[in-house]
């Protein structure tokens, strides 16, 4: 279903663009997780065939280090994750 996931830049400060590219349409959650396991950001992405893009803003400089980018489909099966690093 998804083929790559980028994140630009990497280390971030407080937002970055989301790239998700898929080989199908789908309808996915896209959660940021901090090194404490909270969820920073949450939202709902219909996603088409191929590359689609957008912008993460406003996430709080206070989450800092590592964080977990999932990727899940509405059942909450986990489709892809990557690492991320947010810098002070």
């Amino acid at each position: 279903m998804i083929n790559e996931v980028l994140v630009n830049p990497d280390p971030f400060t407080n937002a970055f663009t989301l790239e998700i590219n898929c080989n199908q349409n789908l309808h996915a959650i896209v959660r940021l997780i901090n090194a404490e396991d909270r969820i920073v950001k949450l939202f709902s992405w219909y996603l088409l065939k191929g590359a689609n893009i957008t912008s993460i803003e406003d996430i709080s400089s206070t989450v800092g280090g590592k964080c977990r980018l999932d990727v899940i489909n509405q059942d909450g099966t986990l489709l892809h994750t990557i690492d991320v690093t947010q810098s002070n």
